[in-house]
């Protein structure tokens, strides 16, 4: 065992425990006072204080003042239960749940991208270099949040076209919880609600747990279908339509300037919202087509998120609408979250005001550009024809003829290791084809490869 501070109290705490499995403690035996033990054991009083603490915060001590420490009576401490294998069931509770458990090594059907992508070396060292020396950083937040990334914020949407002030900015505790938001203002059971299919599968969650009515409009590479759009609307008296216009999850293409016209239209012919969602707007191009700019956040609330190319623990997001709804979603926060969190907004704030957050960006850009072309490539080598353009996304969307449902799917993947995440998971109602989203990040690793050329049919 190394020589050290560290060696010297774990060898007081491991003795402690020895003493109590073995016997020579039970519980409510005094133990030796912080002097003996030092003496007894040959290190510092304080080394033995240390111990002392450690044991009490872990359950296994107790203090009693001017008493001393006592072996606590409640000894047995919950065995953490071995984590179930994953199910494979395709909804999406199941599939948020194997992302945040990772219990399958090999993970193509993720929805992000690996952490060492997104807090690389070098954007750590920024990290660790920034220190938060105002009191302020550890209060409570602003009502909207912390005002000088908001400024910061309006300043990058003036670069997509965006004409937003600061606030007009709402932070959040990333994409979905401004999603949640606002479904919770705007939606009521029974309501109608518009969706694009294929979709974002915990978007559709969110709508079933208000009650809403889901009706689908068919994504299609360069868009939702904008005959079908105005059908669904007319039929409907949906008032609110949710889309991804860039980077699309799960397809990964981008809506057309002309599809974005055309859906504005429709929206203010028939009076809708629409909520659009740009988790991926960091890393793409800033005059790329936007709902929100050309519709200058009158019937659009725009959403966008840290949490896709920063860090997912800093879950940090926000919202963008006119100055009376943010007024709304701002007022509902504060009744539902408090605050957001005001360390994460300032760290957040000091990466782009030092330029390490751009530098950090264009490093991802590439990253994913190049890991997109390489899982393309690989594809078409197994035969599958994968649509073009393909836009900076992380994802790519595969069509084709499998040998097995998405339940076997899903199970004899698991079998080999390999987390996939099925087209049925992205649709509303039963899938007219079959399909799967593919994480650029981890779609080309050869085991999986090797299990999708077994899988899938093609021609």
């Amino acid at each position: 065992m190394p020589k050290g501070p560290a060696s010297k109290l774990e060898r007081v705490i491991q003795m402690v425990r020895q003493e109590i499995d073995n016997g020579a403690l039970h519980p409510g035996d005094r133990l030796r006072s912080i002097r003996e033990q030092a003496q007894v054991l040959g290190v510092s009083k304080n080394t033995v204080v240390e111990a002392y603490l450690r044991l009490v915060a872990q359950g296994v001590l107790q203090s009693r003042p001017g008493a001393g420490y006592f072996v606590a009576r409640a000894l047995k401490i919950p065995v953490r239960a071995a984590r179930s294998p994953f199910a494979g069931i395709p909804d999406g509770a199941a599939l948020l749940i194997e992302q945040l458990e990772r219990r399958l090594a090999i993970r193509p059907g993720d929805g992000r991208l690996p952490a060492d992508w997104l807090a690389d070396a070098a954007l750590r060292r920024s990290l660790s270099s920034l220190k938060l020396h105002s009191a302020e950083a550890y209060n409570y937040n602003t009502a909207r949040g912390f005002p000088p990334l908001r400024e910061r914020i309006s300043r990058l949407l003036a670069e997509r076209g965006i004409g937003c002030a600061p606030e007009q900015i709402v932070m959040t505790h990333g994409a979905n919880h401004a999603l949640d938001l606002i479904i919770r203002n705007y939606v009521r059971a029974g309501d109608a609600v518009l969706v694009e299919e294929p979709g974002y599968y915990p978007l559709f969650s969110k709508l079933r747990l208000a009650g809403a009515r889901i009706f689908s409009v068919p994504r299609e590479h360069d868009g939702p279908d904008p005959e079908f759009f105005a059908q669904q609307a007319m039929a409907s008296g949906a008032r609110l339509f949710f889309t991804q216009t860039l980077a699309h999850n799960p397809t990964g293409g981008s809506t057309s300037l002309a599809r974005c016209h055309a859906l504005l239209r429709i929206a203010e012919a028939q009076d809708m919202l629409i909520i659009e969602d740009d988790p991926f707007a960091d890393i793409l191009p800033a005059m790329a087509p936007r709902l929100a700019a050309l519709d200058q956040l009158d019937r659009v609330i725009y959403v966008g998120s840290f949490s896709k190319t920063l860090a997912g623990s800093f879950r940090s997001g926000y919202l963008a609408a006119n100055r009376s709804r943010a007024d709304a979603l701002s007022e509902l926060l504060v009744v539902t979250m408090v605050s957001t969190s005001s360390h994460n907004e300032r760290l957040i704030h000091a990466l782009m005001e030092q330029g390490d957050y751009m530098k950090h960006l264009k490093r991802l850009s590439r990253r994913v550009e190049e890991a997109g072309v390489r899982l393309v490539r690989e594809l078409e080598k197994l035969g599958l024809t994968i649509e073009r353009p393909q836009t900076l996304s992380t994802y790519v969307w595969v069509r084709g003829h499998f040998t097995m449902t998405d339940h076997e799917r899903i199970a004899d993947a698991a079998r080999h290791g390999i987390f996939i995440a099925p087209g049925s998971a992205f649709f509303v109602k039963e899938p007219p084809y079959q399909a799967m989203r593919i994480n650029i990040a981890y779609g080309t690793d050869p085991a999986f490869l090797k299990w999708l050329g077994m899988a899938i049919k093609v021609g």
